[in-house]
């Protein structure tokens, strides 16, 4: 008899798993080519360079600033991986060709983690065809033509907390039903290593957890208990490790100041927080012709659908107390410990575009997603309402698709860095936007550091996901200034204030180049 090995429901020498690896294979191609059509920015290519460091034995990041989302567990990481293979099999490190490939496996990630929990609670080949059918085109992405598809696309982006949370989340389930310590450290590690690379997964994550302990009075006192404290263990733990890396010279991150929105904003924050939902669906046609947007208005169905479930887990779980299967109402409650938590803070104000909000509800999304597929896989409306709706978006998606790759960089900067590298010296100065990106597609023949102007009128160097620096690193170094017109993050005045005067003054498309000379010692701004 040939041998299987089995995970939960699943076997290494079934159909299931066989289907799913060639599934999973065919829709990282796909995903890949995608990520190749959207361009990137200077926050990836930066955390791009971030894994590089890793790769060069600096695991720590030692004089490095990050974000609070520091994705040193997930994107860096990867990254770094991904870069030692390439280089493996003798191509470069550092080729711009992964920075497609990163953010493209971390989406395949969250579709894969997604199916694998819901299909775990399922029975039978109807149920989860049923529940893959509503999946699909939830999880469409990054193939649906709605702007968030662009967001998907891209690296340091949360990705790696919807991993992490959907499995912690899992886990919890998984300890309550069977009372295993395995399952209980799980939780702790997933909380642990999620929480590190992402703080939104502490209010998702282990907020979640922590709350459904204390309203699933059903389950043993000492069962709960022991959840909120694997909980509280992991998420301590990350901090800790924060800090304990920081103090002894790794990584810092930017300061994260979390308040709530001023109560004149609460009603506004709700509208932006409900329109972020719909952007997440691709399901906004507001403000456009009625014609054009069929796929969108299509797709508030979904929308209706996962609300219903909601709806009913809810209900179900006030009518009996909260006993019922744990993982939905966990699914319920991180949904709503997401949105709430965005409604009241002031990232709306910060962030301003509702598209750029919406990223912030991603756990809410793949929650919502989840849910419908457990609350209707064998409702026959539902699931032909969600093919004939995943129809409608593969039409559409493949019709407004860009016709090629852009690439990492535009033409008109394939033609500076053309310029950089053939008459240049290596060292510069751009903007945050010209820098992160011309030194990953340069393949690390130049290193360009991003500067920033300050309220005295000199250029600083733009700390943020970066190394310290200060000016006179160039001492003794020949070095540039690149100033893109129209200004970004500095001007000519602010350079000429901090760099003093050229030794030649040079244009390439749209950028002015300043060059200086290696005897060139200014007085410089740091």
């Amino acid at each position: 008899m040939k041998p299987k090995i089995f995970l939960g429901n699943f076997s290494f020498g079934n159909g299931y798993f066989i289907a799913s690896v060639i599934g999973l294979t065919l829709y990282l191609v796909l995903a890949v080519y995608v990520c190749s059509l959207w361009p990137k920015t200077s926050d990836q290519a930066s955390y791009f360079l971030a894994g590089l460091d890793v790769l060069h034995g600096n695991w720590r990041l030692h004089d490095w600033v990050l974000t609070p989302p520091d994705f040193w567990t997930s994107d860096i990481p990867l990254s770094a991986l991904l870069s030692g293979l390439w280089h493996l099999l003798g191509r470069p490190a550092g080729s711009p060709f992964l920075l497609m490939v990163q953010p493209a496996i971390l989406w395949v990630g969250v579709v894969a983690s997604a199916f694998s929990v819901v299909f775990l609670r399922l029975r039978g080949i109807e149920e989860r065809l049923g529940a893959a059918t509503l999946l699909l085109p939830v999880l469409a992405f990054p193939l649906m033509r709605s702007p968030m598809a662009y967001f998907i696309t891209l690296s340091a982006i949360h990705m790696g907390a919807l991993i992490y949370g959907l499995w912690a989340l899992h886990w919890a389930d998984r300890f309550l039903s069977s009372g295993s310590y395995r399952s209980l450290a799980a939780v702790a590690v997933l909380l642990c290593l999620g929480v590190i690379g992402d703080p939104l997964l502490a209010v998702t994550g282990a907020g979640t957890i922590i709350a459904y302990a204390f309203l699933a009075q059903h389950f043993a006192l000492r069962q709960r208990g022991l959840l909120v404290l694997a909980s509280l263990a992991g998420t301590v733990l990350a901090k800790a490790i924060l800090h304990i890396n920081a103090v002894t010279g790794g990584f810092v991150t930017e300061p994260l100041e979390t308040r709530f929105a001023p109560w004149e904003q609460l009603g506004s924050n709700f509208g932006t927080s409900v329109r972020s939902i719909l952007l997440l669906y691709g399901a906004e046609p507001f403000g456009q012709a009625v014609a054009s947007t069929i796929p969108e208005c299509l797709r508030l169905l979904l929308v209706a659908l996962a609300l219903t479930a909601a709806f009913k887990i809810a209900r179900s779980g006030w009518q009996s107390r909260g006993q019922i299967a744990a993982f939905p109402m966990m699914l319920l409650l991180s949904a709503a410990l997401n949105f709430v938590a965005l409604a009241l803070s002031n990232r709306i104000a910060l962030d301003g575009s509702p598209i750029a909000v919406a990223r912030y509800l991603f756990p809410l999304w793949i929650d919502l997603a989840c849910l419908t597929a457990l609350v209707w896989p064998k409702k026959g409306v539902a699931v032909s309402l969600a093919a004939m709706i995943l129809v409608v978006t593969l039409i559409t998606d493949y019709r407004n698709l860009p016709a090629h790759s852009t690439g990492l960089l535009s033409s008109d900067d394939n033609q500076l860095l053309s310029r950089l590298e053939r008459d240049l010296p290596p060292d510069g100065v751009g903007s945050w936007w010209s820098s992160g990106n011309l030194e990953v597609a340069s393949l690390g023949k130049m290193h360009i550091y991003p500067g920033m102007k300050q309220g005295d009128g000199t250029v600083a160097p733009f700390v943020h996901i970066r190394k310290k620096m200060d000016w006179h690193d160039f001492d003794g170094k020949a070095f540039f200034v690149l100033i893109p017109h129209p200004e970004e993050t500095f001007g000519e005045a602010e350079a000429l204030r901090t760099f003093g005067t050229p030794a030649k003054r040079l244009t390439e498309g749209r950028y002015t180049i300043f060059l200086y000379p290696a005897d060139h010692l200014p007085v410089r701004a740091s």
